[in-house]
């Protein structure tokens, strides 16, 4: 049984998730109940690589991931 709730995003996210839902053909509420289930359930212990990329991006690096990928083979190779 669906509930319905009440709740406050930041604009531009809730723009962004909205905009996904869209491009994916599905609701909004489907959209944001598949991130709170991976969220629940996520595996908190190994780390999320994508988002640690995104948010060491975030700052304004004008790497793009391809070179960022390349440094990290480089050090992984060095071990």
């Amino acid at each position: 049984m669906k509930k319905k709730i009440g709740t406050v995003l930041d604009e531009k996210i809730l723009l962004k998730a909205k905009e996904r839902a869209a491009r994916e053909g599905r609701a909004l509420a489907d959209l944001l109940q598949d991130a709170l289930v991976a969220y629940l359930y996520a595996d908190t212990g190994g780390g999320d690589a994508e988002r640690a990329c995104r948010d060491f991006c975030a700052h304004g690096s004008d790497l793009s991931l391809d070179d960022i990928d390349e440094l990290l083979q480089e050090d992984m190779l060095a071990l």
